[in-house]
């Protein structure tokens, strides 16, 4: 018998009756696509100006860093709720500073055990309305589970965990695409474990993408079928779109072996071709059209394990249609708040660290006439050699 399906054994004989309502409340899994319910603000204005500024972060369920968190090796699974509450404040702070139309973000728990309850989404989008003035959103579960027995010595408990977009303009409608499964996981597993999506807003015409794709499958094949369903169901049918997100994937001129890896990520990263490389070759990549520098270099990291001081890697990437330009493209490392005008080290000092993950600031313009796909992917053949 599996550790998975002991634990949940457990809980069923430990809690008799109350375990059967948590089966019974257990959820069904989502399959397909369907819609999502939306917040606009009917003030808000309906048609995108030509040039366009999109914030994309895995904001860590606004847990921070101070713990080494279960999954990446540590113990820690839950969070006060005043950490809670400092973080995402900090959180929806940078991300007003970066004066965004458009903020596409990863793992915003709501009403979570783990931390403490507090709906993410709600507060945040309270923040984002003040600071930013992006006065609608939707969001969309893809961990929502009603109780999780595991780690052994903490359980996680009840989990809603979302994808969310917010938007200056109003949104006409929201998909929830269902992704394929880890593979490996068996059928108990399946019933509490992540199911991965992509959120699909419509804007003026125009598809904003989030997705958060799997970070454990172990090379099982499962971010290539993710990738597929994005490329074959999400992506068919649509002229104008930009997807943005958590891939999981490292790009494709890194390679796992010039990682340091300890033992917890060795196998996180599948040997040769990165999953994403495709996507690199078929579509317009921000990172590949980086105008500032070459994307290839540290400044364009954006994941943080717990055990390096700085980012390592990249793991999040942004694609778009052929109408898309990317004229900025900006890994931004927040920094912590001047307390004085004549505090210079304060803003010059170490970087705030947030989140393991890095927001990524994209300027965007759309542009009357499409470019070759061979010619956008020109860029990065030479950096895919690197790993035949």
């Amino acid at each position: 018998m599996s550790c998975w399906r002991r634990r949940w054994v457990v809980v069923l004989f430990a809690t008799r009756g109350r375990a059967l309502n948590v089966l019974r409340g257990a959820p069904v899994p989502f399959r397909g696509r369907r819609g999502v319910r939306v917040f606009n603000d009917p003030t808000a204005p309906i048609a995108i100006p030509e040039k366009l500024r999109v914030v994309v972060w895995n904001v860590q369920y606004c847990a921070g860093i101070r713990q080494h968190f279960f999954y990446d090796g540590g113990r820690a699974v839950s969070t006060p709720e005043e950490e809670v509450v400092s973080t995402l404040g900090e959180i929806g702070r940078q991300i007003g500073e970066l004066e965004p139309d458009v903020v596409m973000l990863q793992e915003v728990d709501r009403r979570s055990r783990r931390t403490a309850y507090v709906d993410q989404f709600q507060r945040l989008g309270d923040i984002l309305k003040s600071k930013a003035g992006l006065t609608c959103g939707t969001s969309t579960a893809y961990w929502r589970v009603p109780y999780v027995p595991s780690p052994r010595h903490e359980h996680l408990g009840r989990v809603g965990m979302h994808l969310a977009t917010f938007s200056r303009f109003q949104i006409q409608e929201a998909t929830r695409w269902q992704l394929p499964l880890i593979r490996s996981d068996s059928r108990v597993k399946k019933l509490f474990n992540l199911r991965r999506c992509a959120l699909d807003v419509s804007i003026d015409g125009r598809a904003f993408i989030n997705t958060h794709l799997s970070a454990f499958s172990r090379g099982d094949g499962t971010l290539e079928r993710q990738i597929e369903t994005l490329q074959k169901d999400v992506l068919r049918g649509k002229d104008s779109w930009l997807l943005a997100g958590d891939f999981n994937s490292l790009a494709p001129w890194q390679s796992s072996q010039s990682l340091h890896l300890d033992y917890v990520e060795a196998d996180l990263y599948p040997e040769g071709l990165s999953p994403v490389a495709d996507l690199y070759l078929d579509y317009n990549s921000a990172f590949a059209q980086a105008p500032e520098k070459p994307a290839q270099g540290p400044d364009f990291f954006t994941y943080k394990p717990f055990t390096s001081p700085r980012p390592d890697r990249t793991i999040d990437h942004a694609f778009a249609s052929q109408d898309f330009a990317f004229d900025g493209v900006r890994v931004v490392e927040p920094r912590r708040r001047r307390l004085r005008k004549d505090d210079d080290d304060d803003e010059s000092g170490d970087p705030l660290f947030l989140s393991d993950h890095q927001p990524i600031q994209l300027d965007l313009s759309f542009r009357g006439e499409e470019t070759e796909t061979e010619e956008l992917a020109a860029s990065v053949l030479d950096a895919l050699t690197l790993l035949a």
